[in-house]
């Protein structure tokens, strides 16, 4: 049994280890409590069913004399470039080291219990994997400044111009707009500051033309109330692309959220040339900043002299149109407005 005691040890420190490691990042990176506690629960199960030979398991621990010590301090196949892959190889070790225990528990005296309970906790892990991943490949909004292109008040500069000068300002979202343009010329502009958000790594959203996204694979869309229906939307992007979704009363937020938006855009806050709807005001800003669990952005008739006004008001994401594309020194602007946040 002494060797059946170190592959079971070995085994339940590699499992919990895998499992602690996606947990804290679902807990630190990524916020998500459900999922954390999910993950915390599995972790516990995982050391739990082995409680009753804990004693023999440590007593029996060699890791001095572990000849797999050395092979794996030469390997280089532990090198990750993002969390994703963390995740990936996380949890491919836990689920690797479930199934050692299993196996090793079903063939052994009095175990064979022991080892349908860590088959349960595997396909439970598989759920779970799918759950974490399907977490990271969602992109989210991220604070600050979120550009919108309009080339009407753009000063005589074309929308490529404008946003590689958004890029050069720092600027980590931008959402291509454009009402006066055949869809051919979309086109043509979009794939171009596809490429240049890309290469940038700033996430890129089309206003409107879901089509348009598709065509040039952009991060997501955004779309109106009187648009092509979220669900539908949803379907043609796959649960990896972003959807926004204007809205204008809390009654629409709130749906919103129940038709799974990725994010919300909450105005116009105030009177604005760029926006058809009457301006919803403050109340309807602190309203969803204390009510609403999904991202949101703030927009409107939002300018220099009332931006933390918007802030105070509990935005994080703040769209700015023609305060910079009608900005002389647009990174200069870009700039000057980052301090608001301070």
């Amino acid at each position: 049994m002494v060797k059946i005691y170190r592959i079971l040890d070995a085994n339940v420190n590699r499992a919990a280890e895998g499992v602690r490691v996606v947990e804290d990042i679902c807990r630190f990176h990524y916020e998500d409590e459900l999922l954390t506690k999910k993950l915390r629960d599995t972790r516990h199960k995982i050391r739990k069913n082995l409680k009753d030979i804990d004693f023999h398991l440590l007593k029996n621990r060699d890791s001095a004399h572990d000849i797999g010590k050395k092979i794996t301090n030469q390997s280089k196949l532990d090198k990750k470039d993002n969390l994703s892959q963390i995740i990936t190889a996380n949890f491919k070790r836990a689920l690797e080291a479930i199934r050692v225990i299993e196996e090793i528990s079903k063939t052994t005296a009095n175990m064979y219990d022991i080892g349908k309970e860590y088959e349960a906790l595997r396909y439970e892990l598989y759920y779970l994997e799918k759950e974490v991943l399907n977490l990271t490949n969602k992109k989210k909004i991220p604070s600050g400044i979120y550009g919108i292109t309009f080339e009407k008040y753009s000063k005589g500069r074309s929308n490529i111009e404008v946003v590689r000068q958004m890029i050069l300002g720092g600027i980590k979202v931008i959402q291509y707009r454009e009402k006066d343009k055949s869809f051919k010329q979309m086109y043509e502009e979009a794939k171009i500051i596809r490429e240049m958000t890309k290469k940038a790594e700033v996430l890129f959203i089309i206003n409107d033309h879901v089509e348009l996204a598709m065509m040039v694979q952009a991060d997501g869309v955004h779309i109106g109330q009187d648009d092509w229906p979220l669900l539908e939307v949803r379907k043609l992007l796959g649960d990896d692309k972003i959807i926004g979704l204007s809205t204008h009363s809390k009654e629409q937020a709130l749906e919103a959220v129940k038709l799974g938006a990725d994010y919300i855009g909450v105005g116009p806050i105030f009177d604005t040339n760029t926006k058809d709807y009457a301006t919803v005001g403050i109340e309807y800003l602190e309203f969803v900043a204390k009510n609403i669990d999904i991202p949101f952005v703030a927009i409107g008739g939002i300018k220099e002299h009332n931006i933390k006004q918007i802030i105070k008001a509990g935005a994080k994401s703040v769209a700015l149109v023609t305060q910079i594309t009608e900005a002389d020194d647009i990174v200069a602007q870009i700039n000057l407005l980052k301090k608001m946040w301070v």
